[in-house]
This record gives structure tokens, C-alpha cells and sequence, in this order.
């Protein structure tokens, strides 16, 4: 069935409008997921295969549902049992992933389309072949995710059939444009999601380096009325001692405090010392 220009609209506008605000990297992958699935109606699931960053394969996103075992064409629209021999399509990801060998594969690591038309006279990938017939799926077509002018997580988007020769080049070209799309919002996303972790970091960093110059200007504070000292040569004594002793500068503040806060109750937990920084 020739894929109408209605489908490619939608899918590729739905990505273009996408939000990250709220959405992780996950999220936005299930999302990319399900609209695969609506592109292609003679597709009965897409998955997205990604790699991590030590080359590891891994199913990230599929819209099928959880648990959800394929059906044989003709056995209805109620939620099927899984019969001996069955497997659902995020088993067959997995077993593709385990075999390292598989049309999505293939087409995440070569940056190219891959299509099988059928199962049973496709002579690649035997290992594939023979869980995706378990698993009922006749036709294959992997494309990769993105393209080369985003730096989109690497992987492919992954589309399955229950019928043989159902993709056709038309098929082929929109998935590609569909993918190209998906990249950038991926991109988006785990940029989104570097940037979310880096203020995390800096947010943390920040507090930790409050706790420590408010523990130092404590330790000011008493070394002043204990010696009798101005500010400045307080804080001069502190930085001696850290130099003298090789130890942090809050380190020793933090001792400073605690002695002149007398000792703690048994099973008192000591306070809590930022490690970040050299101060």
C-alpha cells in the first residue's frame, strides 16, 4: 500500500512541534517510537535500536505495548496469549542485541538502509531470521537514525511486518526523511539532557562551595577572639596550617569548628565536608 503524503505530514510535523521541556532522552524516543508506527501503516511495530557509548547495542524505545505478544494475521483484535514459540518484538531486539547480528544493526553501524522483503529467502543474519519467524515478522526495514549533518544519538529506527514485500522504495524514502527529523529531535533531547545534568552538577558544586566558605568564616571567626586576631591574619593562619599540613583549607576549618563546639555525642554522625574543590 503506497504510503500517502497525509502520514509523512503528520509524523515529521509531530516531531518538528515536539517539547523537551519535561522530556528525557527515553521519553522522547518512545515518542519518536510511536509516530514510526503510524508512518507506515503496513508496519505492525517500530522499534529504535541505539549504542552506547562503549558500542553496546540496546533496544531504547518500541511502540509496541509491554508484554504484548505479535499475532498471526486473521487471529483478531483482542490481546493474544503468548503461544509456545511466540516471542514479542522487544525479545526479538534482544536477541538481535545478544547474536550481534540483524538488519538494525547493520543499519546503525554502516549508516545505511537495510530491508528484508522476506524471512524466509533473506540468506543474512540466519540467527535474526529464525527468531523473527518465531516471532511471526515477515518483513524488516532499518533505517539509520539521523543524518550526518546532526549529532544525533547513533542508532536506527526499525520497522516490522507480519507480510512479506509490503515496503516499498516509496516506504524507503520516507522513513529516511522521517528518521532525519527523528535525529534532530534526539539531538535535542540529549542535548536537553547534557545541559540539565551540567546544572545539576554546578547547582551541587555552588552549594558545597557555600557550606565550605561559611565553615571557614566560622573557623575565622573563633580564631580571631581566640587569638586575638584581625580578620585577615585569621584567615592567614588557617591558610598556613593548610599549607604546612598538606590538608584542605576546610578540613581544617571544619576542625576548628568542631573543637570549639566541644565534643560530639556518641553516635553523633560528623558533619558533612563538600569534597569538591581545593579550598
Amino acid at each position: 500500500m503506497p504510503l500517502g503524503q497525509d502520514e509523512l505530514l503528520h509524523s515529521v510535523g509531530a516531531l518538528s512541534r515536539m517539547l523537551l521541556k519535561g522530556e528525557t532522552l527515553g521519553s522522547t524516543l518512545d515518542r519518536i517510537a510511536r509516530l514510526a508506527a503510524e508512518l507506515l501503516p503496513q508496519a505492525d511495530a517500530a522499534t529504535i535500536t541505539v549504542s552506547d557509548a562503549g558500542g553496546t547495542a540496546r533496544t531504547a524505545s518500541s511502540s509496541e505495548e509491554p508484554e504484548a505478544a505479535l499475532r498471526a494475521p486473521g487471529e483478531g483484535s483482542e490481546p493474544a496469549l503468548k503461544a509456545p514459540g511466540k516471542v514479542t518484538i522487544a525479545e526479538l531486539d534482544a536477541e538481535q542485541n545478544r547474536l550481534d547480528e540483524g538488519p538494525c544493526l547493520a543499519a546503525m553501524r554502516d549508516r545505511q538502509t537495510v530491508q528484508i522483503d522476506s524471512i524466509h529467502t533473506e540468506t543474512r543474519w540466519q540467527g535474526f531470521c529464525r527468531v523473527a519467524l518465531a516471532a511471526g515478522i515477515e518483513s524488516v526495514l532499518a533505517v539509520p537514525l539521523g543524518d550526518e549533518s546532526v549529532e544525533a544519538p547513533r542508532g536506527a529506527i526499525n520497522f516490522f511486518a507480519r507480510t512479506a514485500h509490503v515496503f516499498t522504495e516509496g516506504d524507503r524514502s520516507a522513513a529516511n526523511r522521517f528518521s532525519a527529523q527523528a535525529g534532530v529531535a534526539a539531538a535535542n533531547a540529549a542535548a536537553f539532557a547534557d545541559l540539565q545534568a551540567d546544572r545539576a552538577l554546578l547547582a551541587r558544586r555552588l552549594e558545597d562551595a557555600l557550606h565550605s566558605r561559611a565553615v571557614i568564616d566560622q573557623a575565622v571567626g573563633i580564631l580571631m577572639e581566640r587569638e586575638r586576631l584581625g580578620p585577615e591574619e585569621a584567615f592567614q593562619m588557617l591558610r598556613s596550617a593548610s599549607q604546612k599540613l598538606n590538608v584542605k583549607l576546610r578540613m581544617i576549618a571544619t576542625e576548628i569548628v568542631e573543637s570549639a563546639a566541644g565534643p560530639r555525642p556518641p553516635g553523633a554522625a560528623a558533619p558533612a565536608v563538600a569534597d569538591e574543590g581545593s579550598t
